[in-house]
């Protein structure tokens, strides 16, 4: 029998909490995140949950078919990620680092999203543009632990995890080119 991923909001808080505490060294990755095929779906549907949360107030000043699009190109672009990964992870002969990778992988992904767009959002309802260095920031600082997300658990050294970052990012970019061609 499947279980279906909780998403609820404390769990996802607690998810939010237990990332940050990865993020400042306070918890080590491996262990600190559900392994599984529930915790990958769970990190997935987290994703998908936190694009509405942060598309919601930009869409609302532009137009619903952007809200809409901005989910599906999300769910589309996790879900080509997390197959990228498994192909790749399969060809370097860790397979059975798919899950212990990925998970993670995620949910630093999610909570960068979730920080970055509520940035957005402040940088929309007050005008201030000088706020969105912080989206720099938060960026190099979750780059940092993706890339030792990739290098710890993969065990490929760095270029492989870089490699998995800038695939992360082509994938993000090419996505992206997609909503703004779609809006124009």
């Amino acid at each position: 029998m499947i279980q279906m991923p909780n998403l609820s909001p404390s769990a996802l808080f607690g998810m939010i909490r237990v990332t940050l505490l990865v993020l400042f060294g306070r918890r080590p990755a491996i262990g600190s995140f559900d392994a599984s095929p529930r915790g990958l779906w769970q990190a997935i549907a987290s994703s998908v949950i936190f694009t509405v949360i942060v598309t919601i107030y930009p869409a609302l000043e532009t137009s619903p078919e952007l809200f809409i699009s901005a989910i599906i190109l999300q769910f589309i672009g996790i879900m080509l990620l997390v197959l990228v990964f498994d192909v790749l992870l399969r060809v370097i002969d860790r397979p059975a680092k798919f899950l212990p990778f990925a998970v993670p992988f995620l949910w630093i992904e999610n909570l960068q999203q979730l920080l970055g767009g509520i940035i957005q959002s402040i940088v929309v309802i007050s005008g201030d543009q000088s706020v969105m260095v912080l989206i720099l920031l938060i960026a190099i600082w979750t780059c940092y632990w993706l890339w030792r997300i990739g290098r710890d658990i993969v065990g490929k050294g760095g270029w492989v995890a870089a490699c998995f970052i800038a695939l992360s990012f082509v994938i993000d970019v090419a996505l992206l080119y997609m909503l703004q061609a779609r809006l124009s």
